[in-house]
C-alpha cells in the first residue's frame, strides 16, 4: 500500500527511481567529509553538533547569546521526527533558513533529510510536486513527509546498504535522478 505522502506519484517513475537508486548513490560512501562529520557527532551537546554541521555545509559560524543557544538546544532536543513545526521559530534567527535547519537536523538525528532544490525537483519527476521555499517551514515539512514516504514504500532491493542514513541516500538519489 502506498503511503499518503506518495499519493499522486507516477507509478512507473517511482519504480524506475527505486531500480536506479543503487546506481545513483553507488559513490555516496566516498564522500569522506560527510562521513567524518556524520560519525563525529555524539553525545548531547546540540550546539556543538550544529557547529559541525555548519562547518560541513561551509556556513559562517553562528554567534548567539547564551539564552538563544539554550533555546535552540532545547528546541532541537524536543522535536520528534518527522515533525518540523517546532523549528519554525528558528527561522527568525539571522541567516537561518530551512536549508540550514535541515542540515542541523540531519546531522543531529540522522533521520531528517537535507532540504535541497535538486531533491525537490527529483520528487517532481516522480509526480510529487514539492516546492522548494527555503524560508517556509511548511514546504520543508512536506519534503520530510515525501522522503519518509519513499523510505516506507521502498522495496528491499531499492535501498542500498551502504552504511549511510536512508534520508541521505534518498536525497542524493533524488538529486541525481534523470
Amino acid at each position: 500500500m502506498i503511503p499518503i505522502a506518495l499519493y499522486g506519484a507516477i507509478d512507473s517513475e517511482l519504480e524506475r527511481f527505486y531500480l536506479e537508486l543503487p546506481a545513483l548513490v553507488d559513490n555516496a560512501y566516498e564522500d569522506k567529509k560527510y562521513q567524518k562529520t556524520l560519525f563525529s557527532i555524539s553525545g548531547n551537546d546540540m550546539v556543538e553538533h550544529l557547529k559541525k554541521a555548519d562547518a560541513w555545509a561551509n556556513e559562517d559560524p553562528f554567534v548567539w547569546p547564551e539564552e538563544i543557544a539554550i533555546e535552540v538546544d532545547m528546541t532541537l532536543q524536543t522535536i520528534k521526527y518527522p515533525d518540523v513545526g517546532l523549528l519554525e521559530h528558528l527561522l527568525t534567527l539571522e541567516n537561518i533558513d530551512c536549508i540550514r535547519v535541515s542540515t542541523w537536523m540531519h546531522f543531529a538525528t540522522n533521520v531528517y533529510p537535507i532540504y535541497t532544490k535538486l531533491a525537490c525537483e527529483g520528487l517532481g519527476k516522480l509526480g510529487l510536486k514539492t516546492p522548494f521555499k527555503p524560508n517556509d517551514i511548511a514546504s520543508y515539512g512536506l519534503y520530510v513527509e515525501r522522503i519518509e514516504g519513499l523510505k516506507i514504500h521502498a522495496p528491499a532491493a531499492g535501498m542500498p546498504e551502504i552504511g549511510l542514513p536512508r534520508a541521505r541516500i534518498l536525497q542524493l538519489g533524488l538529486e541525481r535522478f534523470e
